[in-house]
């Protein structure tokens, strides 16, 4: 009796484990497939089409791989399907952004450069604000490794804030109100009520467009209060974009250049920004190297 309860445990034991690898073994899967799919969107970016083929050669994938990928980027207006091969989409006239996980991927050694520099910014007594999106992300990830010993981070963004969320050194207070789906920021009239009782020393302010005429803008409406609060809120307002977002507008405006005091940037962007921003006094940081590709 006592053998076969011994066997039975055993057997329970071994069905768990295999389990649970295969579950590991479906992440993997699924990791690979967002990143393929990121740098892919990233390339059609870079060229403006590039056929099923190649796309199948280069990732060493089958067709049918590819043809899969390329119809859920399609489907989330990303990219436009054209026989034999996949084009640039738009995305600001189109008022599409591919979800956190596939943002997380494109151009992530610029994003990551960036927000070492911005970290470097930041001193000991220090609040910030930090924005939501990827690049914020990845300046909370620098934070983590500089050791301050007094710091506080104000954030609408759920991904920033678990990038912090294991330092006992940092302060983090995450604004209430409606969780935007997919992308894990929060908007609202209750986050707004918040951020207007608090005071910051540096906000980082994220980006989706930029251009010298219209100034900064971005997609989602519902983010721009949002933003517009914590660049009031702050005593100095430091932009944090690679250099795709600059030459763009998007559909709503957030502020002019004029109401933000420093750039870090990427050495992708055009020489004719940084003209500007000697001219009118606002400090630019290029980061990266040129040996890495701009769309």
């Amino acid at each position: 009796m006592l053998d076969t309860q011994k066997e039975t445990c055993i057997i329970q034991k071994e069905h768990k484990w295999r389990s649970f690898l295969s579950f590991r073994f479906f992440l993997g899967l699924l990791v690979i497939k967002i990143e393929r799919q990121a740098k892919i969107l990233q390339m059609i970016r870079e060229r403006g089409y590039i056929e099923n083929d190649e796309l199948a050669r280069l990732f060493n994938v089958t067709s049918a791989t590819i043809r899969r990928d390329l119809k859920g980027l399609s489907e989330q207006n990303l990219v436009r399907l054209d026989h034999g091969g996949a084009s640039d989409v738009n995305l600001l006239e189109s008022r599409t952004e591919p979800v956190y996980e596939t943002k997380v991927y494109v151009n992530h050694e610029n994003k990551r450069m960036i927000g070492q520099a911005a970290a470097g910014l930041v001193v000991d007594g220090d609040t910030i604000l930090l924005d939501s999106g990827t690049t914020s992300a990845c300046v909370a990830r620098s934070l983590r490794n500089n050791r301050l010993r007094n710091l506080t981070v104000i954030t609408c963004d759920i991904m920033v804030a678990k990038e912090l969320g294991s330092e006992p050194n940092i302060n983090v207070l995450v604004l209430g109100g409606i969780l935007r789906y997919s992308y894990y920021s929060l908007y609202g009239p209750y986050t707004e009520m918040v951020l207007k009782n608090l005071r910051a020393d540096k906000f980082f302010l994220g980006v989706d467009a930029v251009s010298i005429e219209h100034g900064v803008s971005n997609i989602v409406l519902e983010e721009v209060p949002i933003k517009q609060l914590m660049i009031a809120q702050s005593s100095e307002v430091i932009m944090i974009a690679d250099g795709s977002k600059f030459g763009r507008n998007a559909p709503y405006r957030v502020c002019d250049l004029d109401a933000v005091h420093q750039v870090i940037t990427d050495h992708c962007i055009n020489a004719s920004y940084l003209n500007y921003f000697e001219e009118h006094a606002i400090r630019a940081t290029v980061t990266g190297v040129e040996s890495i590709s701009c769309d």
